[in-house]
């Protein structure tokens, strides 16, 4: 395994752990160890064999210990579980509708479903009102959004959580570190902070 398809696995860890809305703070540690990673100068297969893979800037003992279980099992298995559980498209779908990622997950879970066009199809059949917590309200209105899916919506502000990860994402890009305030130190003058 090379130092990109680790990277590309912490990415992915990242990813899902983003999704299923876990802290902010490992979701932004796995892509930091992700981004070192795939910069490496040597193998990173070698430093976790020997041991010596926290001496990379950003790695700490959490994230040595998944780096040591994929290099000696081919997997992550939290990763694993995962990606069996999380289908990005349905997530993306329940946002959309405005579930959140947990909500979504047993509303698939209740249908029988994994990905966003099979609940789709569980919507148009009517089995919406068999999962609990489900009433005629709550169908209406996933129904409704789900009709208005292909229309245009309206771009939302951008939230100060999203500005911190771009602003966290450009510096360690450029190996750099982000410092102020994303909410106030980017509006321009006179207007209004994210």
């Amino acid at each position: 395994m090379d130092n990109s398809q680790i990277a590309n696995r912490l990415d992915a860890f990242a990813s899902l752990l983003e999704l299923v809305e876990s802290n902010p703070y490992t979701v932004r540690a796995y892509r930091r160890a992700a981004a070192t990673i795939r910069a490496a100068p040597v193998p990173v297969v070698d430093l976790v064999r020997s041991g010596r893979v926290q001496e990379l800037r950003g790695i700490g003992a959490g994230i040595a210990g998944r780096l040591r279980e994929l290099i000696e099992t081919g997997e992550i298995a939290e990763l694993a579980e995962l990606e069996r559980e999380v289908s990005p498209d349905l997530v993306g779908l329940g946002r959309y509708l405005g579930l959140g990622t947990k909500r979504s997950i047993d509303l698939a879970r209740s249908l029988g479903v994994r990905t966003a066009d099979e609940l789709r199809q569980a919507a148009a059949d009517g089995r919406l009102q068999t999962v609990p917590g489900i009433g005629p309200k709550t169908e209406a209105r996933l129904l409704e959004a789900l009709a208005g899916e292909g229309e245009p919506r309206p771009r939302e502000g951008l939230l100060l959580s999203r500005a911190w990860e771009i602003v966290g994402g450009i510096a360690a890009a450029v190996g750099g570190e982000a410092a102020g305030d994303a909410g106030y130190d980017c509006a321009p003058s006179g207007a209004a902070p994210l």
